[in-house]
Formats: C-alpha cells, sequence, structure tokens
C-alpha cells in the first residue's frame, strides 16, 4: 500500500505527548510488517530538534492475543544543550 503515490500526505493532526505538540506526515506506510513512520514538519518539538522522525510497528505476541508496539524516535538536535527526548 502507498500512500499517495507514495508520496508524504500532510495530516492535519496535533499530537500532544509530555506536553509538547506537533504536526507531522506520513512518509511510509507498509502493511505488511504492521509499520507506519511519521515526520515531524511543525510544532514545539522543532524547537529542539533539527529533525524528528517516528516509527511504529506493531507485532502479534507470539503467544496469547494482543499485541506488541515498538516506537523508534530518530531526530537530530539543534545543538549540545538539547536533551535527549526520553519522556517522549
Amino acid at each position: 500500500m502507498k500512500v499517495n503515490g507514495g508520496k508524504s500526505v500532510p495530516l492535519s493532526i496535533g499530537v500532544m505527548c509530555m506536553a509538547k505538540k506537533a504536526k507531522e506526515v506520513v512518509e511510509a506506510v507498509d502493511p505488511d510488517k504492521n509499520l507506519v513512520t511519521f515526520r515531524v514538519i511543525e510544532g514545539d518539538l522543532m524547537e529542539e530538534y533539527k529533525s524528528f522522525v517516528i516509527t511504529i510497528q506493531v507485532s502479534p505476541k507470539s503467544e496469547g492475543s494482543g499485541s506488541v508496539v515498538h516506537w523508534t524516535l530518530e531526530y537530530e538536535k539543534l545543538h549540545g544543550g538539547i536533551a535527549h527526548p526520553e519522556t517522549l
């Protein structure tokens, strides 16, 4: 499945996470891997980071019901005085 012919699609959503607001675009969707990747383009996070990419992958548990969700944050800080986003 491709998003808009393989191109990024702007979303009109804001994410609140530890008092941080962000607007993202979807960069990739892979239904075979249950994976979606977002790039932050606006908001509080961009005041501290040059780039911020969030990848979310959902994997069914090997036993029983439910799934495991893995969040991967890739970011580049504006300078060394910025903390790592551990609270996210």
